[in-house]
């Protein structure tokens, strides 16, 4: 059977374990909290504690279970973690180099796009990123650190703006004033997130970037007002200028590689 971990078992990643499980994969995760493992166990998740501080946290048998796995989801972004980003590279350097030992064959890190900042224009992933704060500066790093491995499969997921089912980012804007009103959105449905995974698990190919974007790029200011109609809430209130950056992630690489097709390409 194949297996996978799952560091990080949050709202995606709890989600990607399940839909993974019920594929038929042999799935292992992590929570930071002892309560977290309890919770995922009542999912029936073979679940452990790992923190990264940035040393490794964690019972070494329990590590060792976590980390014999045929392959390794890294899904911890750095705003989880209440340290500074040089320490959560340094966390996730350790994490890496601890799997390696354990036989880990094959590598996913789920990045994000905001590695390129609010700069205008088209960007796919022959773009070099310049990211501005200082959590998209570590994922950057990461992405790097990760891309100089040799001899190990390694895919980096560049993930838009997550929604789903149950999660929308309206929701916590509906009735606020906000800026930044023309520029477009680049947003992904969390079932072609864990689409995507999954077709990476299934065919490993050496090193690989991928941007996970919808191919639908309204504006700020269209795509929330419809969003807070079609769920009956107040509308955020948008300002909208020119000068409003005007960026694009392109997302159609994986599809034309993999034959990979969104499900939700409009949102």
């Amino acid at each position: 059977m194949r297996s996978v971990a799952i560091v990080g078992l949050g709202w995606f990643g709890l989600s990607l374990a399940r839909d993974l499980r019920n594929l038929g994969w042999e799935v292992k995760g992590s929570k930071r909290t002892h309560e977290g493992v309890e919770e995922m166990r009542l999912w029936r998740l073979e679940t452990y504690r790992l923190e990264l501080t940035p040393e490794i946290n964690a019972d070494p048998d329990d590590l060792t279970a976590l980390l014999s796995v045929d392959s390794l989801v890294i899904n911890i972004p750095p705003s989880d973690y209440f340290f500074d980003p040089e320490s959560y590279e340094k966390g996730i350097e350790n994490l890496v180099q601890e799997a390696l030992l354990c036989g880990v064959s094959h590598f996913i890190f789920i990045s994000s796009t905001s590695v390129f900042g609010d700069e205008t224009g088209r960007f796919d992933e022959s773009c070099e990123p310049h990211p501005k704060t200082p959590a998209a500066k570590a994922l950057f790093h990461v992405e790097q650190m990760l891309r100089h491995l040799s001899q190990i499969d390694v895919d980096i997921l560049r993930f838009g703006g997550l929604i789903g089912a149950d999660r929308h980012p309206v929701h916590s804007m509906s009735g606020l004033h906000l800026n930044q009103g023309n520029t477009p959105v680049n947003l992904v449905h969390s079932e072609d997130c864990s689409r995507a995974v999954q077709l990476l698990l299934e065919t490993p190919g050496g090193c690989r970037l991928y941007h996970l974007v919808a191919p639908y790029h309204p504006s700020r200011a269209q795509y929330y007002c419809a969003a807070a109609e079609q769920f009956h809430i107040e509308p955020p209130h948008f300002t909208c200028s020119e000068q409003d950056p005007n960026r694009v992630i392109c997302g159609d690489k994986i599809c034309a590689d993999l034959d990979f097709v969104y499900q939700y390409p409009n949102l």
